[in-house]
């Protein structure tokens, strides 16, 4: 329900109408919003990069109670995906494990599960960055917040914004109206 109120003109004799509040400015809105989900996405990295720190101390610690179970390195390294050297280097690290008793496979599958997680954590990884780098390009093109406010809001310094951005044709719908 639009209120309409009159108002005498304080030039003459005439009435106008107040017709509510004036639109918002478009820019403002879209500076909003890409604050809004630079934090957002700023989040959603940290978050993920805490989970992946966390799923790779598992697997250390699983690969390292494997060896110490007596497993052989290079099929550690082939179920973990990673080389003799780093298996080596992470039973290494890991002195003070007490054998478990527990069977080959089951600590190979337990190894196979933890690094299918890594890996869809890299992959969820891969999409934030990518979506944090089309929202940046879109806000460097529209001139919606400068390289500093970007840098604040995102976690990166103003050099490396514009470094990654050079070049970068923002997707549609980077930042929504």
């Amino acid at each position: 329900m639009l209120l309409a109120i009159l108002h005498r003109d304080d030039r003459g004799d005439g009435y106008y109408r107040y017709r509510g509040t004036a639109k918002a400015d478009t820019t403002a809105v879209q500076a909003d919003k890409t604050r809004e989900l630079l934090r957002d996405s700023r989040q959603r990295i940290s978050f993920n990069a805490t989970s992946m720190r966390a799923l790779s101390v598992r697997l250390n610690q699983q690969i390292a109670q494997a060896l110490c179970d007596g497993m052989k390195g290079t099929r550690l390294a082939e179920a973990a995906e990673l080389s003799r050297w780093a298996v080596r280097t992470v039973g290494l690290s890991s002195e003070d494990l007490l054998p478990s008793g527990m069977p080959a496979e089951q600590h190979l599958a337990s190894i196979r599960q933890l690094k299918s997680e890594l890996a869809e954590l890299e992959e969820s990884k891969i999409a934030l960055e990518d979506r944090r780098l089309n929202l940046l390009a879109a806000a460097r093109r529209r001139g919606v917040l400068d390289d500093y406010e970007l840098a604040a809001l995102s976690g990166l310094q103003p050099e490396t914004i514009r470094k990654m951005t050079w070049g970068v044709q923002a997707g549609s719908g980077a930042i929504p109206a």
